[in-house]
């Protein structure tokens, strides 16, 4: 199969499966540019492991937001006041033919660093489960691919998942409301949560006093999503104030000095999210391996929260180490953006 074959593929599939309800814009261009030659072959140029549809549209939002001046900025919410409702696809491919240089260098050089702050909302009923054996023990989180790290603070939130299901700090200036489905709710932690660390691995952090950096992480979030750009806003002010620790380099490289400063009484925590998808198999399989070699020197608690190939839904797994004892349980399956979370286990 030759790159723009394949690269039709993945724009058909990003359109079908992970666009809709959350973009229609995004939806649309798409399935559109699947069967473009033309943006294929721009797209094509995009950085080695980086997500293509992502990394793209990110581009030509980035350069809408700087305020490059084009028709096609009347089909962006966020941009527009009343965004047009017609085919943005002519004026969003004459745009990419006009500024192809400039979504060429920006798609060659930069990655998708996305930090999609409702995430944590799915997170924290994974972490209380983690937790729930060992309610006294101080946390050590560790999150690879960080980004800014901003869900390294899940603790500092408010959440409401609907009836009646509430936890967190109801002055933080960040509040998260996902919707919970299915026969069992999610879990909230009925002990106190204490982190000792939090530390972010990720191969080029995003620092928040770094404008470019956050201008990147704005043009990130899709168009339609004004109530995660809110969030993303709120979360940066909230951290700024106490920023994380964020490590440059390869997770496999850096974790391993990490965990060994864990002190004896903590628990390291350690999490991902839509990250696997930029590691290569053979990463993946040494990342395991690191996982069950400190797994039987102490207890460790790994959350993955990861979309599945060719699936609708994320996936929400915690495997767990007590006493050298390995335990992998499968939570929940949920949305990508943090919009909807279906816990399957019973408490």
């Amino acid at each position: 199969m030759d790159e723009l074959t394949e690269m039709a593929r993945t724009f058909r599939r990003f359109g079908q499966l992970e666009c809709p309800a959350l973009s229609p814009l995004y939806e649309r261009l798409s399935l559109a540019i699947s069967e473009d030659p033309e943006l294929l072959a721009i797209a094509s140029h995009r950085r080695p492991g980086q997500p293509a549809p992502n990394l793209f549209f990110a581009a030509v939002h980035w350069l809408l937001l700087q305020g490059v001046p084009h028709p096609l900025t009347a089909f962006y919410p966020g941009l527009s006041p009343e965004p047009d409702s017609g085919d943005p696809y002519p004026a969003f491919r004459s745009f990419c033919l006009e500024q192809t240089d400039r979504i060429v260098e920006t798609i060659s050089t930069r990655a998708v660093q996305t930090n999609v702050v409702r995430r944590s909302a799915l997170l924290l009923p994974a972490f209380t489960r983690a937790l729930a054996d060992v309610p006294n023990r101080p946390v050590f989180l560790i999150e690879i691919g960080a980004s800014a790290g901003l869900n390294l603070f899940w603790d500092r939130y408010s959440y409401d998942y609907g009836g009646g299901i509430r936890w967190g700090d109801e002055a933080s200036p960040v509040r998260l409301g996902t919707t919970s489905q299915g026969p069992y709710p999610p879990p909230v932690p009925q002990f106190p949560v204490t982190v000792v660390q939090r530390v972010g691995l990720d191969l080029e952090p995003v620092l928040l006093d770094d404008p470019g950096a956050v201008a990147w992480l704005r043009a990130l979030v899709w168009p339609e999503r004004s109530d995660e750009a809110d969030l993303l806003a709120r979360a940066m002010d909230l951290v700024r104030s106490d920023p994380p620790r964020l490590l440059e380099g390869d997770a496999l490289d850096l974790l391993p000095a990490v965990l060994d400063e864990v002190p004896s009484d903590a628990i390291p925590l350690i999490f991902h999210s839509h990250t696997l998808n930029q590691f290569p198999e053979s990463a993946r399989e040494q990342s395991a391996e690191l996982v069950r070699l400190y797994g039987r020197r102490r207890d460790l608690d790994l959350l993955s929260l990861e979309g599945r190939l060719g699936q609708e839904n994320s996936e929400l797994d915690l495997l767990t180490y007590r006493n050298g004892v390995r335990t992998w349980e499968h939570l929940a399956t949920c949305d990508s953006h943090g919009y909807r979370i279906r816990w399957l286990l019973e408490s």
